[in-house]
């Protein structure tokens, strides 16, 4: 059987011949040219002629062959399943007992969710769509500052890779000069007030064109090649951002903190006023103050008032 990701490895470095290829992984030439074929369509470029075979480009996706080599984890992504496919990552996560820092990333969801059971765009070969699992066993009482992590984390890694107006989106959504440039859907089991299993959804636009959103969305989304003008390599932000969520998590879980006032200082629309919707009604409108220890929000309703503010969606509509 040929190891798909040592053959990648080995035509990376050098031109090897379908016989020294035979050889190495003790198969024959005819599996290794049926290898080459599927490596072809999976959008590697294989220079070929008498002397051997040598890949000279990958494909930008994050295939298990380019991602698995290359992470620096410990123990997100080490089992890590793609599809070019899938309903939904969330739901995979859900329908299979996975281990521990699991990854589904798919390129395409049918049925992407996100918040109150919106639907999630997702454009092929465009974005980045995954799902992490993770079994922390944590106190229920910390789930609100907990959840704040995973966007954070991805807003620091994303702070990488533009120099423009990033900004964190109470409670899960992270905007890139005003516009909706990632998502959150983190879904918990809870069982004797211990957070035992948590299924994190991530959605990040990467590679986005304007002709890849509905029309009606696009004044209120964005990707990153929108706002920089570049193509960005999706592999290279989820190797970071896989890595930042690892350490991330790692501390929470060894101390119970969180930075709240670096978050709260990258709040978006922080001293402005928002209104606050449960189920599509407005609730609630005021100036956003800033966050409690616990995660909640701080909505100044009046001079004297303010309000904490655990669940619902901001809008600077009125």
């Amino acid at each position: 059987m040929i190891d798909e990701i040592k053959l990648i490895t080995l035509l990376k470095e050098k031109k090897l011949s379908g016989e020294e290829l035979a050889k190495i992984f003790g198969t024959s030439r005819v599996a290794v040219w049926k290898k080459i074929t599927k490596l072809k369509t999976l959008g590697y470029e294989i220079h070929s002629d008498k002397e051997g075979y040598k890949i000279i480009k990958s494909p930008d996706k994050p295939l298990p062959t380019e991602i698995l080599p290359a992470l620096e984890t410990n123990f997100i992504g080490k089992n890590y399943h793609y599809f070019e496919e899938i309903d939904s990552t969330n739901n995979y996560a859900k329908s299979k007992d996975l281990p521990n820092g699991s990854v589904i990333l798919a390129e395409n969801q049918t049925a992407g969710k996100g918040r109150k059971g919106r639907k999630w765009i997702s454009s092929k070969y465009k974005g980045l769509y995954f799902s992490i699992v993770l079994k922390p066993n944590l106190e229920v009482t910390h789930l609100s500052k907990f959840s704040l992590l995973f966007p954070y984390s991805t807003f620091k890694t994303l702070k990488e890779f533009t120099n423009q107006d990033l900004k964190i989106k109470w409670p899960n959504d992270i905007y890139l000069n005003g516009k909706k440039l990632a998502g959150f859907l983190i879904e918990s089991s809870i069982e004797n007030n211990l957070i035992t299993k948590l299924i994190v959804g991530i959605g990040i636009n990467v590679n986005q064109n304007t002709f890849d959103f509905p029309e009606d969305l696009n004044y209120i989304v964005t990707s990153l090649k929108l706002e920089e003008g570049k193509e960005f390599s999706r592999s290279e932000i989820l190797l970071k951002l896989l890595y930042n969520i690892e350490k991330d998590y790692t501390d929470f879980i060894k101390t119970c903190y969180i930075n709240m006032k670096d978050i709260e200082e990258n709040l978006l629309w922080l001293g402005e006023k928002v209104s606050v919707y449960e189920d599509g009604r407005m609730v609630l409108s005021g100036i956003v103050k800033g966050l409690n220890s616990d995660g909640s929000l701080i909505l100044q309703v009046d001079k004297e008032t303010e309000e904490i503010i655990y669940v619902g969606d901001l809008s600077i509509r009125y």
